[in-house]
């Protein structure tokens, strides 16, 4: 996919959020792939500003008209490092639950994160590829919602997984 059809996606995504409540913008750089940054306000009873970033990652793909297109959601900055072996596993456990991407666990930065590459097919209409990249961000930000609050309980609080699991933070196996 040429780099000018990945920044009109980008750009025509950004619009649609813009238009539905989110803060999106395109970011451009002359030595990086352009990226799509946008908060999703207030996820969960915890109230947490998300932030969400896609771009086109630059690779050879089977056919020159398709795109990988990586979402990359930043739930949590600066969880405390105590509590670590216990976020990794509760990233682990909501991947169970996932219908998209998977929750990870950066310990230098303390950041708990949701990510996700998909497959753009650039043949299509750009109405096409827009709705289909605006459901994974729904898809993605249902799964934030679902986990936010209980990812906050076990990394901030350092609540075992089986006492979120029994507040029904998360859901049960």
């Amino acid at each position: 996919m040429k780099t000018e059809q990945q920044n009109r996606i980008l750009t025509c995504m950004a619009d649609v959020l813009n238009q539905n409540g989110f803060r999106a913008e395109v970011m451009q750089s002359e030595n990086a792939p352009t990226l799509l940054r946008c908060e999703a306000m207030r996820q969960g009873k915890v109230a947490k500003d998300v932030v969400i970033e896609c771009c086109f990652i630059p690779m050879q793909l089977p056919e020159e008209d398709m795109g990988l297109l990586q979402f990359f959601v930043t739930l949590f900055q600066n969880a405390p490092e105590t509590n670590a072996a216990q976020t990794r596993k509760a990233c682990a456990y909501c991947n169970d639950f996932c219908a998209l991407g998977a929750f990870g666990f950066f310990e230098q930065a303390g950041q708990i994160y949701l990510k996700h590459n998909t497959l753009v097919d650039g043949s299509l209409e750009l109405e096409k590829i827009i709705t289909f990249v605006a459901d994974n961000i729904s898809v993605l930000l249902a799964a934030v919602t679902r986990f936010i609050d209980g990812l906050a309980a076990v990394s901030f609080s350092g609540m075992p997984l089986d006492s979120v699991i029994d507040q029904e933070l998360f859901p049960k196996l």
